[in-house]
């Protein structure tokens, strides 16, 4: 079977079986296997595979967006990119990244370890309040992916030769590059909001200058900077929980680019769901609520703290040189912050970007479609909008500045 139509789950099952690696991981008849399409994403095919003896999570590329069909062609060499980006950041993070089990070429298609009693987070968000680790173990993950990906940690040449690899991801890219920063600003037939309610937030928006330059240089930012290796699409959605462990998934949009956007991405997925939870005019946030904002800053606090420590003990790039630092350890530890510093600016730049996006453009979060009264609905969205414009133009110096930006700006959608 070629690639033009996604494979049924008889076929599925005759591909995992003619790898023995796989086939040894179920075990039993391939016959009796259970075989069952379980993906929601926007983009691939995705199913499980259980057998006596174990399960597989198999993934397929077709050469189009899966939610919108072969109207809108895509490259299904994405899935060599999602492959190589689970190994190597399943090399720094493996406590948080699936393992990459096959990849064929040929058909696109790969597997990968299944995550047993695992939810996706954006569902688990929905649900009820952040599971207790969620902050710390995502810090600890967006800290060892990103450090070992950058020239802090990589020698240039192996740091280049890694970047030329991604380059080729350019269709993966072109998605972001025309989604987040330029779609959603003019009318465009994918944009999607809350109308008539936001008809007017949306004008305003689009009529900002000060809006329309933030975002042209974040942009430039994004096509610009090779800081390290990303996921490219970090959200709720790509986030796999159990009570104890959280896994990063869905790596097709993996490039180089600038470390702030996926923390950025991140963050905004989490402010979205606070939004969301509960329309300010019914009073204070909820419990959840509160334990979401804390989550927002343990994720950052935990980042930082991490990076820090491995640039301290593992500074094995070329970047950053100890000769160039003959006073000491003092000046570089203010290096570290400053570029700490710049990392946050790009934080907040990107997670207002990203929260644009979803509010205004494609591939709206559930977070606020599943609210059925659309009143109800455009108030948690404009709240969302409201806090996405402050991080654009203001200055926020901590995480703590930016929680409480979110709280004032819920409260004041809700007026």
């Amino acid at each position: 079977m070629g690639t033009e139509t996604p494979p049924d789950l008889a076929d599925i099952a005759a591909r995992v079986a003619a790898v023995p690696v796989l086939a040894e991981r179920l075990g039993g008849d391939p016959a009796r296997w259970e075989v069952r399409e379980i993906g929601d994403g926007n983009v691939n095919s995705v199913f499980s595979l259980h057998g006596p003896d174990g399960a597989v999570c198999v993934k397929q590329a077709p050469p189009f967006v899966r939610v919108a069909g072969p109207s809108w062609p895509l490259t299904p060499h994405r899935a060599h990119y999602e492959h190589r980006a689970l190994q190597e950041h399943r090399r720094h993070a493996p406590d948080h990244v699936p393992e990459p089990l096959h990849h064929d070429p040929g058909s696109h298609l790969q597997a990968i370890e299944y995550l047993d009693g695992h939810v996706v987070l954006r569902q688990a968000l929905i649900a009820g309040p952040p599971p207790d680790r969620l902050g710390h173990q995502l810090g600890d993950y967006l800290a060892r992916t990103l450090f070992h990906t950058s020239d802090l940690a990589l020698p240039a040449h192996r740091k280049r030769a890694l970047v030329a690899e991604f380059e080729g991801n350019t269709e993966m890219c072109a998605i972001m590059e025309q989604m987040v920063f330029t779609e959603i600003y003019h009318p465009f037939h994918r944009n999607r909001w809350t109308s008539p309610h936001l008809d007017a937030d949306v004008r305003r928006l689009r009529a900002d200058t000060a809006v329309l330059i933030a975002v042209a240089r974040l942009k430039d930012r994004y096509l610009t900077s090779r800081q390290a290796l990303l996921h490219g699409d970090l959200h709720t959605g790509s986030i796999m929980v159990s009570d104890h462990a959280t896994h990063v998934i869905d790596q097709e949009f993996a490039c180089f680019g600038p470390m702030g956007f996926d923390i950025g991405n991140l963050l905004a997925h989490l402010l979205i769901n606070y939004f969301a939870a509960t329309p300010p005019a019914r009073g204070d946030e909820t419990a959840a609520q509160t334990r979401l904002l804390e989550t927002v800053g343990t994720v950052w606090t935990v980042f930082a703290t991490r990076f820090t420590d491995l640039w301290r003990t593992t500074p094995t790039g070329d970047s950053y040189p100890a000769a160039l630092f003959p006073a000491g350890t003092d000046t570089l530890h203010a290096e570290r912050l400053r570029y700490l510093d710049e990392v946050f600016r790009d934080t907040t730049g990107f997670c207002a970007a990203e929260i644009v996006r979803r509010v205004i453009g494609f591939a709206r979060p559930a977070d606020f479609t599943t609210i059925e009264d659309a009143a109800r609905r455009a108030t948690c969205e404009r709240g969302a909008l409201r806090l996405a414009r402050t991080l654009l133009l203001d200055d926020h110096h901590d995480i703590h500045d930016v929680i409480e930006a979110a709280r004032r700006s819920r409260h004041h959608a809700g007026r």
